[in-house]
């Protein structure tokens, strides 16, 4: 495994670790597909860009399989960085290059307790129907 990377080899590792967490189980992101690495680089040559895929393939720095893409109704080709990849990209650029961990849900609300919990309507559901039963329960009936 060579260890000497090239400016574009480099990039490529930081492409994909920028992506990475952005694939779930079954279905990677469009950005990780070779049509969307080429996209990313538009500024070279495909045959250059594919090189250089090649080389980090048969470094063993990232690898190649036939996946789902979010978007899109048949698999695509995906590449992924290998565990050897992804512990040089995180060498290379470290883990602001990664994505973080996604904020955390807000609390949810919780009912009040003690002596006002009985005034907020809002804290007690409702009963579907009960303010309809009783205002047709405490209405007058109409006298002749």
């Amino acid at each position: 495994m060579g260890e000497d990377l090239d400016s574009l080899e480099k990039s490529l590792l930081r492409h994909l670790l920028t992506y990475r967490g952005h694939q779930v189980r079954f279905e990677a992101d469009a950005h990780t597909t070779e049509f969307g690495i080429y996209r990313s680089f538009t500024d070279l040559e495909a045959g250059i860009l594919k090189n250089a895929l090649r080389q980090l393939e048969t470094g063993r720095w990232i690898y190649r399989r036939v996946q789902y893409v979010i978007g899109f109704s048949e698999p695509k080709l995906v590449y992924s960085l290998t565990p050897n990849g992804y512990r040089k990209a995180l060498d290379l650029f470290g883990p602001a290059s990664e994505p973080g961990p996604a904020a955390p849900p807000p609390p949810a609300a919780t009912p009040p307790t003690g002596p006002t919990a009985s005034l907020d309507p809002s804290a007690t559901p409702a009963r579907k129907g009960s303010a309809r039963r009783r205002s047709r329960d405490t209405s007058p009936t109409p006298t002749e």
